[in-house]
């Protein structure tokens, strides 16, 4: 079969990233061209990844490249626009996360794409770290029984780029929890093949000045449908790390960045070679074969990431109000 042509909007860190990536599924897709509005990035790109169609809009792309497909590797506050112009055009698309910074940019995306029967792809790739994997397939299983409690803390000192970048400006980026509780949150949610349903949070930037005015800190609790606690810290200035404790009514999964160690009532779980979950184990090649076998995305469509957007936002709300804010 023909090759899947891709057009990747964004060519700076991540959508380098994701050039990488594609490039890892020869049998199944090719990028075709690039928006990258800064021509100071054309020649990186010529070079290093060997692409020849470079425009610096994505209308004049769409119009003027015959693709399959668009990743959108965009700043946040651009993703909702860029997906529905490119679904629009009758495209599958592939949207860096966080997939929107409202609900409703969310919720318009996922009608557009169900309209124009295209598939809606959010780039949670934590769906696919083969420990959050193994994490999903144990709770699946029941390794501890009805889940009651997860605590999950990310505390790292960055903003994951540098301080003149778009992703320090909130407007650009939302944020840090669309920046990375996007991901934290999205896995809990999936772990847990439930919805929030309330939420209390505080949110602050403890370290403004002008260039960055991005919220850095953040702590929220939920609740979700079936009674499920959620607790979770999320930082870019302390050197703590990740970990993730699931508590059940009969055991207790213990998830950490000390070499991902993976504990389940204390006892050492070891890695596995792979993970039998729906789907393929690769984001780039779940989200390339789902269009060729026209089925379905198994992990992370549209549909389901809103639920963790959802929560996002509940959680910003409540930050700004310093009520509990109910989860649309």
């Amino acid at each position: 079969m023909s090759l899947i042509n891709t057009l990747l909007v964004g060519g700076g860190r991540m959508g380098s990233a994701h050039l990488e990536g594609i490039a890892k599924t020869p049998d199944l897709a090719s990028v075709t061209a690039v928006v990258e509005p800064y021509q100071a990035s054309h020649q990186r790109l010529r070079e290093t990844y060997g692409i020849d169609h470079l425009h610096v809009d994505l209308a004049s792309a769409l119009a003027a490249e015959a693709v399959d497909a668009v990743f959108i590797c965009t700043p946040n506050n651009l993703h909702a626009e860029y997906a529905l112009q490119s679904l629009r055009a009758g495209k599958h698309v592939f949207v860096e996360k966080p997939l929107a910074l409202t609900v409703a940019d969310a919720d318009e995306m996922v009608r557009t794409a169900a309209a124009q029967d295209r598939l809606l792809m959010s780039g949670q790739t934590l769906r696919f770290a083969p420990r959050i994997r193994q994490v999903k397939q144990l709770l699946d299983e029941g390794c501890v029984g009805t889940v009651r409690h997860i605590v999950h803390r990310r505390m790292s000192p960055g903003r994951g780029g540098d301080e003149a970048s778009w992703f320090a400006r909130q407007e650009a980026s939302g944020g840090i929890l669309p920046g990375i509780g996007s991901h934290s949150l999205d896995a809990i949610l999936w772990w847990l093949g439930d919805r929030a349903v309330s939420v209390y949070a505080a949110v602050a930037n403890i370290d403004p000045h002008p260039e960055v005015d991005i919220e850095d800190e953040a702590s929220l609790v939920a609740t979700t449908a079936r009674g499920v606690m959620i607790n979770v810290a999320f930082s870019f200035h302390h050197k703590v790390g990740y970990e993730w404790i699931i508590a059940g009514t009969e055991g207790v999964l213990h998830l950490s960045s000390t070499g991902g160690a993976l504990l389940l009532d204390g006892e050492s779980v070891p890695p596995v070679e792979s993970v039998n979950l729906p789907g393929e184990s690769d984001i780039h090649r779940e989200f390339f074969s789902a269009i060729r076998e026209n089925r379905p995305l198994a992990q992370a469509a549209g549909v389901d990431v809103r639920h963790s957007v959802a929560l996002v936002c509940a959680a910003q709300e409540s930050g700004r109000t310093g009520q509990a804010v109910t989860v649309d």
